[in-house]
């Protein structure tokens, strides 16, 4: 039987691969920066702070040399060509980030699901709580491309989740700006909070089918429960329509609009220990008699964000659960859970702590280092940009 020690073993071991990678990308990469005005500075934009895992650059600090004047030596693009460049950046981060840890996202959602759990009696209750054991079992069923079920609907989910996300983001933002209240002016935390429910709000409806159907694809069935095995991601959207309807694709939403409250619960938690971090940095500066800062060191900023994910994702972890028994298949033709805060009540009632958080552990070594790989994969992109300078678009000169 797992423990709360081995949470904590897997956590431990969650920060320092983060910390690895995050000197990786400090120490393999050659920085090549942006020109810069010397009214500005490079900074990622609010998307990293709010939720989302990747990383942007704020478009608005890059010199624009007037009239799109540059020497032939020089590469240059446009504004709009550049912004293109950065979004795309964020899904190749993403892209890259989901390829390298779906393996233990199909190991979690695996753990998390009631066909492991410890109140079930079925055929795949002997790895419950088990992260090897359910590895092994899902490498003797499917073998090692079992740990990349579910990848197909990551990649077509990036880009409409991050455009809904980014969009409800900034419009939201904008809006509670010209509100008239101060708490909810652009830059304040209330601002932030409220634009980042609205942004999960927008995302999660667009995108729960395509989650769904992920989720299912993941998971093992059970054929003592009379579990449907899928296929084909043709033959689990079918079955799906079939059997539950269009309604069958929103299961497990009411959860992760839950889950919103881990985007806003980081960000307040990195703000708050990147301000606390930087004061304490220039009081010992002042005291050697130097010159304050502005900005942290990278490995600094990362750790902090990684401090912020960890415990946002531990407070709101039940949710993660919820929404893994709301998406399975039905056991013996009857679907157990229905609601978030029904399934809460049953999972406690039945499986007690263990069983809300089930796969923690797992789960905080996939997201925790995923947030390493993103910003690995964000300093080379930004690596590549910095070669180019931001020139005007001739085109809109004419016009």
């Amino acid at each position: 039987m797992r423990s709360i020690k081995d949470d904590v073993i897997m956590i431990c071991l969650a920060v320092l691969i983060s910390v690895s990678l995050s000197f990786a990308s400090k120490s393999s990469f050659p920085k090549v920066p942006f020109k810069l005005s010397t009214r500005h500075e490079l900074k990622f934009n609010n998307n990293l702070q709010h939720g989302s895992n990747s990383p942007r650059l704020d478009m608005k600090s890059v010199h624009i040399p007037k009239g799109g004047a540059s020497t032939s030596s020089e590469k240059t693009m446009t504004a709009a060509q550049k912004e293109i460049f950065n979004l795309l950046s964020g899904g190749v981060a993403g892209t890259v980030a989901s390829c390298l840890t779906n393996p233990l996202e199909v190991i979690k959602t695996q753990l998390q699901s009631s066909a492991t759990s410890s109140a079930n009696l079925g055929g795949l209750s002997s790895v419950a709580g088990k992260p090897i054991a359910v590895a092994r079992q899902i490498l003797k069923n499917d073998g090692v491309l079992g740990f990349f079920r579910g990848f197909k609907p990551t990649l077509v989910g990036i880009i409409p989740s991050r455009s809904a996300y980014f969009y409800a983001y900034e419009t939201s933002k904008r809006y509670l700006g010209k509100s008239g209240f101060e708490t909810l002016k652009e830059g304040y935390v209330g601002n932030s909070i409220l634009s980042g429910f609205a942004a999960g709000f927008a995302g999660n409806t667009l995108t729960n089918p395509i989650w769904l159907v992920k989720t299912r694809m993941q998971l093992l069935a059970d054929s003592s429960a009379g579990q449907r095995v899928y296929t084909s991601y043709r033959h689990c959207i079918k079955s799906i329509f079939e059997e539950e309807g269009i309604a069958g694709f929103y299961k497990g939403i009411t959860a992760s609009y839950w889950g919103c409250a881990e985007g806003c619960i980081q960000f307040v938690l990195y703000e708050k220990i990147k301000t606390n971090r930087l004061a304490v940095k220039n009081e010992k500066r002042a005291a050697a008699g130097l010159k304050p800062v502005k900005e942290l060191s990278k490995l600094e900023y990362f750790t902090t964000a990684a401090i912020g994910k960890s415990i946002a994702a531990i407070s709101t972890y039940p949710h993660e659960v919820a929404r893994t028994r709301l998406r399975e298949q039905a056991r013996s033709g009857v679907f157990k859970y229905k609601g978030m805060w029904q399934t809460l009540g049953i999972i406690g009632k039945e499986e007690g702590r263990k069983g809300l958080y089930a796969g923690m552990g797992t789960h905080l070594l996939k997201v925790v280092p995923n947030s390493a790989i993103m910003f690995l994969t964000y300093e080379i992109v930004n690596s590549w940009l910095g070669q180019y300078t931001v020139i005007e678009d001739k085109k809109k000169e004419t016009n």
